[in-house]
């Protein structure tokens, strides 16, 4: 009878201890994905693309952010600077439990088109982040396995004309596979894994596999560089200064970084409608 409850006591352990872990886990997704944002937003937002022989395209847009009634970002692009997407603008606008409503304007066909789920997974403008990664994830679409709950991460933020210093975190690090058909259907990866810092809840970094082989690195996305900072009302945020996506396959990058920001102070309703994106102009 004893060796009965030992070994009872011993499973009721590792089961519940799982069980645990995977809640711990999703919390922590959670928590990542909620992060407080402001209601309104806009910045200028440099985005370099890194070929893999050191050269350099320089770009860059305006970001227009604002929040809807319920608590989710619609968002928009205007690249001013650019030798291939000068004038392009990208409105994204974010859906509850269903796909978001993206268009694009193409100003050498003076055309406003809708960009298809289909086409979500295939790169931004050109550069290394899909469109995909423009959006946060939410939790509930994938499960979530805690790999480790005391993960050190150091960030070198000085690499491929980085100017952001080096960085080190205390993480959770974590597995993230798609568990619906939503999930599954806005993701080109089989699976990612995220080291969560413990003081801010951002992700320093991901780590994104293959689809058909779960084991291949594709991706890898770092934060080069985190900085508390307040909006018009005094609160407080944290904004990703510079991030920076390497295609493993390939040995190409893109950094995206932000030179200058206003958070908190309204904007027009104009920015978030196809008009704007045809003319540039928000009534």
């Amino acid at each position: 009878m004893k060796m009965k409850k030992i070994l009872f006591t011993t499973v009721a352990t590792v089961v519940l201890g799982g069980f645990v872990f995977a809640d711990e886990a999703y919390d922590v997704m959670n928590k990542s994905a909620t992060i407080d944002t402001p209601a309104f937003s806009s910045s200028e937002m440099n985005l370099d693309i890194i070929e893999k022989n050191g050269s350099v395209e320089h770009q860059v847009m305006n970001q227009f952010g604002m929040m809807t009634n319920e608590g989710l970002i619609n968002t928009v692009f205007d690249f001013k600077i650019s030798p291939t997407n000068k004038g392009t603008r990208v409105l994204q606008m974010a859906k509850e439990a269903k796909d978001d409503d993206r268009w694009i304007y193409l100003p050498s066909l003076k055309t406003t088109r809708r960009i298809p789920a289909s086409d979500l997974y295939k790169s931004f403008v050109g550069c290394e982040f899909t469109y995909n990664d423009m959006k946060i994830r939410a939790a509930n679409v994938d499960d979530h396995k805690m790999l480790s709950a005391n993960e050190t991460v150091t960030i070198d933020g000085n690499t491929n004309g980085g100017k952001w210093g080096t960085a080190t975190y205390n993480c959770w690090k974590i597995d993230s596979t798609p568990n619906t058909p939503q999930g599954k259907r806005n993701t080109e990866y089989s699976h990612r894994i995220s080291y969560i810092d413990k003081k801010t809840y951002l992700p320093v970094k991901f780590e994104y596999y293959d689809k058909r082989d779960t084991n291949k690195l594709t991706k890898t996305y770092i934060i080069e560089k985190i900085e508390d900072v307040k909006g018009e009302t005094g609160k407080t945020y944290v904004l990703r200064r510079s991030s920076l996506v390497t295609n493993e396959i390939t040995g190409r990058k893109t950094r995206i970084w932000v030179s200058s920001f206003k958070f908190d102070k309204q904007l027009s309703n104009g920015y978030f409608t196809q008009n704007w994106l045809s003319t540039g102009k928000a009534r």
